[in-house]
């Protein structure tokens, strides 16, 4: 009896730390994504959804800003031979502290934005509106493509010395998997319905 109570114990003492790991557990996932049409090119919009460790926030509240990688691919697929790249672009995306301000500072190319809570700068982040992607006249009209989408850390940007430690580190492994859809580029209309739905792998 005393035996099955210890196991009982051990066992609801390894599913807590298990739980608190989970909880505590950092990652990138993408949500939605989606190209629509302006003017004489499609732009890219998604959202993602992004949770830190303890690790994380407490290395971003010490000042150390974080940059995160966004690309994306469209791709001409081939039956015969190897699938063509028909476009591809990236954005770094620089989240960082202001210990004086006390603000979270986002920037994205040349606008930047601040906000009170790491919470709401998270928030932001996973929110991509209007990136540029490919010029409607790059498109064959006959071809048929497929949009790949990551969101991932840069740790390549990290100070020097956390660089050595970063490396290889379960929570400084923040990446997305490679999120795949079909756009529908035969509807001028905004509306999303008019989209394909988007597929994971």
């Amino acid at each position: 009896m005393r035996l099955y109570k210890k196991c009982s114990l051990m066992l609801c003492a390894a599913l807590l730390l298990a739980t608190a790991s989970y909880v505590n557990a950092a990652g990138i996932s993408v949500a939605h994504a989606e190209l629509v049409p302006a003017d004489d090119a499609y732009h890219l919009n998604a959202d993602f959804e992004i949770s830190f460790s303890r690790e994380l926030e407490e290395a971003i509240n010490k000042g150390i800003a974080l940059n995160f990688l966004i690309e994306f691919v469209l791709m001409e697929p081939h039956r015969y031979w190897v699938d063509q790249e028909a476009a591809n672009t990236s954005v770094v995306a620089k989240l960082g502290y202001h210990a004086l301000s006390r603000q979270y500072l986002l920037t994205l190319g040349k606008h930047q934005t601040s906000y009170v809570t790491l919470a709401e700068a998270l928030d932001a982040l996973g929110k991509l509106r209007g990136l540029f992607v490919v010029e409607k006249s790059a498109l064959k009209k006959d071809a048929n493509y497929y949009a790949l989408l990551r969101m991932r850390l840069d740790p390549t940007r990290l100070p020097k010395p956390l660089q050595v430690s970063a490396l290889g580190s379960e929570e400084w492994n923040l990446v997305s998997e490679r999120y795949r859809w079909v756009p529908n580029f035969d509807k001028p209309n905004l509306d999303k319905s008019n989209l394909d739905k988007p597929e994971k792998p």
